[in-house]
């Protein structure tokens, strides 16, 4: 340093201004932020009726305006103030926080990077007070009029900060956005009434109600709320409510999942996971229920503070919640009786309207149900086999506390087109896909014999060649060890052929080239799925695909005759196996068509 030049300190205080504009890209990430915080301080003062208008994606205004109990004009000065809050007063309040803001971050970090506005009168107060801030400037506070509440307007959002504004999507998807939180927030919230603009038009209108079925009815529709079928669970500290889909009501993606926690939505990989482990097997590959799962957790036992927009919590004891959260929606699973109806309307599954107090149940399983209420809906067969899910807490399987009937004691009545048994119960007339069902049973039985390291071989009496696809043969080769656990004898010839000289015992009637065909088109597919097989890790995530496939080659097939003694011996299988109502790529494998549907196709109802 030259003689008699001063040192500059390498590090210096930062800015007020550019300390909110710091806090702002932690709390404001998009418009959907915006409308988060200023939403979630409205229910924090007692707000039972919450106005929220959204312009241009949000960008251009976003308005809150609430009927909770407004704040004083000190209040409202101290609270655009960094880290004024009137939700803490000492750190060991933090543990058991229970209001949805606490930080103390959100409104003066919001007004760094927009046009804001807030006008105020708390209750008993002759007037109220506005503040208005232009991107981090104050421009006036004063004494103004108005209802008790709170109003808060967002203009121009990031308009002094481009840089924040040219990474914002399509005004379209900036709206999904904050229609998406507003629906989780309100889901958590049935008490409090909303109406949503956008761009100067009523969008969304959730009015206020005591059962939280008909706020999911008014968010999510009718129909998702008729599918939906519920538990409660309650263990000391922890208590949860779940709602979750019938298997036959499936989406492609996760996004119909909805966590919460103490009313707050969050995103949670310990309450996901414990729902996905529970429905994996009564799901078919690759599709994903529609569920809401309220988790509520006494003070201490859960952390908020993991996140600036508090979206991610930590749990005191996340193994105790990931139990609970499994027997919840296990009990959601076994609770009703299930048949694969697709066709049936949502009003035909019980649901009348969305104020409708509850979905209507039937009648306790093992009991006959009126001919008068087929319910064509109905989980007819929940808990056969235990449907693949863990014992009750008492340690008594579903399968033994819920058994309505077991198929092979139903009166076969015979086969029709080929494709389907026709059976009789005390309720109507049962169809039974043969190949689907079929499917089911090889594909349970070959993961048991898997995890069991069971798969028995069968030799061919007659060495087979397999023509292949160069790549499918290259696939498959190079897995050798796990073909051969899987029950494959399998060696390389010339060209693009295989020799197959023994196939799983278990599959030993079928078609031993399609089987290999079949096996190796999903070796080539899975991918990097097969390493995480192969060295046994997520054993069933990976091999589900490879069961699946080779179950589905070696089914019975739709057009085949079956002699009585096998149709008999297929009902009969269906009782070995923990039940799932789908076969392994989804499609049901049991309709119902109850006595009452019968007697009114004839007139006799």
């Amino acid at each position: 340093m030259p003689e008699g030049e001063k040192a500059v300190n390498a590090v210096q205080r930062l800015s007020d201004a550019l300390v909110d504009q710091i806090a702002a890209g932690e709390v404001v990430e998009r418009p959907a932020s915006v409308v988060k915080e200023l939403v979630e301080n409205a229910i924090d003062a007692g707000a039972r009726r919450i106005r929220v208008e959204v312009r241009d994606g949000g960008v251009g205004l976003i308005a809150v305006t609430d009927d909770g109990h407004g704040m004083s004009a000190d209040d409202a000065q101290l609270a655009m103030e960094r880290h004024a809050t009137s939700k803490l007063r000492a750190m060991d309040e933090l543990p058991g926080i229970r209001s949805f803001g606490f930080r103390g971050e959100a409104l003066p970090a919001i007004a760094s990077v927009s046009r804001f506005r807030l006008r105020t009168r708390e209750r008993g107060a002759d007037e109220g007070l506005e503040i208005r801030i232009d991107h981090g400037a104050a421009v006036e506070v004063r004494s103004a009029g108005g209802p008790v509440g709170t109003r808060i307007e967002v203009a121009d959002l990031f308009g002094s900060v481009p840089a924040r504004r040219k990474f914002l999507k399509r005004e379209a998807t900036e709206w999904g956005h904050i229609a998406d939180w507003l629906a989780r927030g309100a889901l958590g919230l049935p008490e409090v009434h909303f109406d949503v603009m956008r761009d100067d038009r009523a969008a969304l209108a959730w009015p206020a109600t005591e059962d939280p079925l008909a706020r999911i009815a008014a968010v999510l529709g009718e129909a998702e709320a008729a599918a939906l079928t519920t538990a409660e669970r309650d263990h000391g500290d922890l208590a949860i409510r779940a709602f979750v889909s019938r298997p036959d009501a499936h989406r492609s993606t996760g996004g119909g999942i909805y966590l919460f926690v103490n009313d707050r939505p969050v995103r949670d990989k310990t309450m996901r996971h414990a729902l996905l482990q529970v429905m994996r097997d009564v799901l078919p590959r690759g599709r994903f229920p529609t569920a809401l799962l309220f988790v509520d957790v006494a003070d201490g036992g859960v952390d908020v503070n993991v996140h600036p927009a508090k979206w991610e919590v930590r749990f005191a004891d996340s193994q105790a919640v990931h139990r609970l959260v499994s027997a919840a929606v296990r009990d959601a699973m076994s609770a009703r009786r299930w048949l694969g109806d697709s066709s049936a309307d949502p009003s035909s599954r019980g649901f009348a309207s969305p104020m409708s107090s509850s979905v209507r149940e039937r009648p306790p399983s093992g009991t006959s149900g009126s001919a008068d209420d087929p319910s064509p809906g109905d989980w007819l067969f929940a808990g056969q086999g235990g449907a693949g899910l863990p014992a009750t807490p008492a340690g008594q399987s579903d399968a033994a506390a819920i058994r309505p009937f077991r198929f092979g004691e139903l009166r076969l009545l015979g086969q029709l087109l080929g494709t389907y048994l026709l059976a009789e119960d005390k309720q109507g007339l049962v169809l039974i896909d043969q190949h689907a069902a079929h499917e089911r049973v090889l594909y349970e039985r070959m993961r048991a014999r898997w995890l069991a390291g069971d798969t028995a071989s069968q030799g061919l009496l007659v060495p087979l060649p397999v023509e292949l696809e160069a790549s499918a043969r290259e696939a498959l080769l190079a897995e050798h060890a796990l073909t051969a656990r899987l029950g494959f004898e399998i060696e390389a010839f010339d060209g693009v052929v295989v020799v197959v000289r023994a196939v799983p015992e278990l599959l030993a009637e079928r078609d031993p080239a399609g089987l290999v065909r079949g096996l190796a088109e999903e070796l080539l597919e899975s991918g990097g799925g097969i390493e995480a097989m192969r060295a046994g890790t997520r054993i069933l995530d990976a091999a589900d695909h490879v069961f699946a496939s080779m179950a589905c080659h070696a089914a019975r097939r739709a057009g085949e005759v079956l002699a009585e003694p096998e149709q008999r011996s297929l009902l009969d299988s269906l009782d070995a196996i923990p039940w799932a109502p789908t076969c392994p790529h989804g499609r049901p494998v049991a309709v119902p068509m109850a006595r009452g549907e019968i007697e009114r196709r004839f007139g006799r109802s």
